[in-house]
C-alpha cells in the first residue's frame, strides 16, 4: 500500500519539531514529501500557499493550549476539507472526540505510532477512491464534465484518450484563469502562432509562463499547483504531452506505459482540488443596490447539473452575463472574454465555452479584427463559429513575446493528420498539436 504515498504532500503541525521528524520518518521512507510547521496559524498559511494531500495535527500546540482544535475549527470555517489525522497525547480523550466532530478523519496516540504509515495510507486511499465522483459534483463545470467523462469510461484505450483530454482541460482552465486574473504582459516563449491555434503543449507553456509574470493571479497559481506543486513535477506533464502528440500524429508512443502515471496525476489533482477549491464560478443574472452594496443574483456553475441560483453581496457592480470567479472573501474576477457562458438557444441552459484560439480561414493572416474561437466543455451542441464576445486579436497580442510575429506576418499553418479521437471537435476542440 505504500506506493500510494510516493510524492504525496503531507503537512505536519507540531511544536515539537524533532519529535515530529522522528515520528514521520516512515512516511518519508515511503516516498512522501513531508513539510513541518510548529503552530496552527503557520499551518493555515502553508495550506493557503501550497497544496497538501494530508495534514497531521498535534493536539497540544500553539495557539493556546489546544491549538490542534483551533486549527481544525479554522479549517472547517474557512472551507478546507483536506483530510486530517490527529496526534493525541495521554489525557486528551475529550479533545479527540471534539477533533472528530470537527471533521478529523482519524486519530493516533502520539507515543504509539507503529501504524502511522498504514493509517495515512488508508485515509488517502479512501479519499482517492471517491475523488473523481466528488470532482464531478463539486468542481467548476468546465472541469466537472471532463472528470465525469473520464470516471465513466471503462474501455482501456478510450480511457487513456479521455484522461489526456482531462489533463488538457485542466491546463486550459488554469490558463484561462491566469489570463483573466494576471495583468497583461508579454510572456517569454509565447508566440502569436501558438496563441492563434493553441495545442496541449501551448496550454502548459502558457501556464508556466504565467507563473513567472508579475502579479500572477492567486486563483491561477493555486489551481496549477494542484497539478504541478514543484518545478520537478513538470517533467511528468511534458511526458504525457509527448504521449498525446504521438497518438494524435499516428506515431508509436515513445512512452507506452504512461497510463498509470496519468491516472495518478489526475487522481492527485482531483483530490487536491476538491479539498481546497474555495472559489465560486458564477454568472450574474441581475443586480440591485441598497445604497451601500450590490446584491447580485447569480447562477453557480458547479458540477455537471444545471446551475443553481444564489445571491451574493459585493461592494461594486458587475456586468451581468459575464462569468466571474468569486473568492472566499468576496473578491470577483471577470473571466470574459476567456470564458463565456451564453444561454443555449433551444434549452435556455447556460453553456461554458472556453477560449480556443482565433477564427481564421485557410491561408489567412492575423489582423486586428480576427475574432476569438471557443470550444465547449459540456456535451451540448458545438458552439457557433463566431460569438458576440467582441474579443479580437489585439486582446491576445498583449501576451505575446516581443519577438513574436505580429498580425501582418503570422501565417496559417496547415493541420496535420491526427488520431481520430484526438482531432479538434466535440467534446474538446483543442487546435493543432505541436
Amino acid at each position: 500500500m505504500t506506493q500510494h504515498l510516493t510524492d504525496v504532500r503531507i503537512l505536519v503541525a507540531d511544536d515539537q519539531k524533532d519529535v515530529a521528524r522522528t515520528l514521520c520518518r516512515p512516511l518519508q521512507k515511503a516516498g512522501a514529501r513531508v513539510h513541518y510547521v510548529t503552530d496552527g496559524q503557520a499551518a493555515l498559511e502553508q495550506m493557503a500557499s501550497r497544496p497538501y494531500d494530508l495534514v497531521l495535527i498535534d493536539m497540544k500546540m500553539p495557539p493556546g493550549e489546544w491549538g490542534g482544535l483551533w486549527l481544525l475549527q479554522q479549517m472547517k470555517t474557512e472551507g478546507w476539507s483536506i483530510p486530517s489525522l490527529v496526534l493525541s497525547g495521554e489525557g486528551s480523550k475529550q479533545q479527540v472526540i471534539e477533533a472528530l466532530r470537527l471533521n478529523a478523519q482519524d486519530w493516533i496516540v502520539k507515543d504509539d505510532t507503529a501504524d502511522l504509515l498504514e493509517r495515512c495510507t488508508t485515509i488517502l486511499t479512501e479519499h482517492h477512491q471517491r475523488c473523481f465522483e466528488t470532482a464531478t459534483h463539486q468542481l467548476p463545470t468546465p472541469l466537472a464534465y471532463r472528470f465525469a467523462r473520464y470516471a465513466h469510461t471503462a474501455d482501456a484505450d478510450k480511457r487513456l484518450i479521455e484522461g489526456l483530454h482531462t489533463l488538457e482541460a485542466i491546463l486550459r482552465f488554469a490558463a484561462v484563469i491566469g489570463l483573466a486574473s494576471t495583468p497583461p504582459t508579454p510572456l517569454k516563449g509565447i508566440t502569436a502562432e501558438q496563441l492563434a491555434a493553441p495545442s496541449m503543449g501551448t496550454w502548459f507553456t502558457l501556464c508556466t509562463a504565467l507563473t513567472k509574470a508579475p502579479n500572477a493571479g492567486e486563483d491561477f497559481t493555486r489551481t496549477l499547483s494542484w497539478l504541478v506543486p514543484e518545478p520537478s513535477d513538470h517533467q511528468c506533464v511534458q511526458t504525457l504531452i509527448a504521449l498525446r502528440n504521438d497518438l494524435a500524429h499516428g506515431r508509436e508512443p515513445s512512452h507506452p506505459n504512461q497510463e498509470d502515471h496519468l491516472h495518478t496525476l489526475l487522481t492527485r489533482f482531483a483530490h487536491r482540488a476538491t479539498c481546497a477549491w474555495r472559489t465560486r464560478l458564477v454568472t450574474p443574472t441581475s443586480m440591485t443596490y441598497d445604497g451601500t452594496q450590490f446584491f447580485i443574483d447569480v447562477l453557480n456553475l458547479k458540477g455537471v447539473t444545471r446551475p443553481t441560483p444564489e445571491t451574493v453581496a459585493l461592494p461594486n457592480s458587475v456586468i451581468t452575463g459575464q462569468p466571474l470567479l468569486i473568492t472566499k472573501d468576496g473578491t470577483p474576477t471577470s473571466l470574459a472574454p476567456w470564458l463565456l457562458t451564453p444561454a443555449d438557444e433551444s434549452t435556455s441552459a447556460l453553456r461554458c465555452l472556453l477560449f480556443d484560439g482565433l477564427q481564421r480561414t485557410k491561408g489567412s493572416a492575423l489582423c486586428t479584427t480576427t475574432p476569438f474561437r471557443y470550444t465547449k466543455t459540456d456535451d451540448g451542441e458545438k458552439p457557433p463559429s463566431v460569438l458576440d464576445s467582441q474579443a479580437v486579436w489585439p486582446t491576445l497580442e498583449k501576451w505575446t513575446a516581443p519577438s513574436a510575429t505580429g498580425p501582418a506576418n503570422a501565417t496559417h499553418q496547415p493541420a496535420k493528420q491526427t488520431h481520430p479521437a484526438l482531432r479538434p471537435g466535440p467534446p474538446d476542440s483543442s487546435g493543432m498539436l505541436s
